[in-house]
């Protein structure tokens, strides 16, 4: 049986709920895709034109950690594989926008490096959905020493120079890296900072990209969750145009950002 990706919506929310959530996201307040440049999905019946986040890397990484601390509320899980069938999840997020449907996607792709096999036929179904992304956050672990499968998999998943440039790599778990520091509450030790420009050298020889694509964190510290963000705002920043600033439009920016309902 030909292998299949399912997509399936976990949430869906107005824009002004993420930037609620997460002050970071206020990069799209008043801002609406450029739908010249959008990724085109079809809800319903319906087209949708959509700024695409993808996160992607091996189980026990952090993704759905990360990425629920992020949204601010428990949205990703990790799923079993069944049959034939992996799971992608999303969080979706609508711009208020008077004409065309828009929406800011994050997507949660499942992990790669259980099954070596199924990794082979998956492929080019992850390559597909990377396709229509805009920014791919690819997570690494900090305390990891052996990357051969990342590696494997990052070379078969970006080919070109092109597709590495929309690459943020997240290296997690930088509270686990040597020496171990148990400070509480937490903050990176000078030895550590030096480990971590290290690892991040290596990371860059390795993966073929560039050191300000690599952004350190900690999902279980919440450590720098707010600079992966702004990384994200950065490489999203083209793909985005002012909003429509009628008044009806800033009445639906207020009223949520003041507490009413959306």
């Amino acid at each position: 049986m030909k292998p299949t990706l399912r997509c399936t919506v976990k949430i869906e929310r107005d824009v002004v709920a993420l930037v609620q959530a997460r002050n970071a996201f206020g990069f799209l307040h008043n801002r609406q895709p450029l739908l010249s440049l959008a990724s085109r999905w079809q809800r319903g019946d319906s087209l949708s034109h959509d700024i695409q986040v993808i996160a992607i890397g091996k189980s026990g990484y952090g993704k759905s950690t990360t990425l629920n601390q992020l949204v601010g509320e428990a949205v990703f899980e990790t799923n079993a594989i069944a049959g034939c069938t992996r799971e992608m999840q999303s969080a979706e997020y609508r711009f208020p926008t008077k004409e065309a449907q828009c929406h800011f996607s994050l997507a949660d792709l499942p992990g790669i490096g259980e099954h070596p096999e199924l990794d082979k036929q998956y492929i080019q179904l992850y390559r597909d959905a990377i396709a229509k992304a805009h920014s791919v956050i690819y997570f690494l672990r900090a305390d990891q020493r052996d990357y051969v499968i990342d590696q494997w998999a990052f070379a078969q998943l970006f080919n070109t120079d092109a597709e590495r440039r929309k690459v943020i790599i997240a290296l997690n778990a930088v509270d686990k890296i040597e020496p171990l520091n148990r400070s509480q509450p937490f903050a990176l030790t000078a030895e550590q900072i030096q480990s971590l420009r290290l690892k991040r050298h290596t990371i860059c020889q390795q993966f073929a990209v560039c050191e300000d694509q690599i952004v350190t964190l900690s999902a279980t510290e919440q450590h720098n969750l707010d600079g992966l963000v702004d990384r994200l705002a950065d490489v999203l920043q083209p793909y985005l145009s002012q909003a429509d600033t009628t008044s009806a439009y800033q009445a639906h920016w207020t009223s949520s950002v003041n507490g009413a309902t959306y």
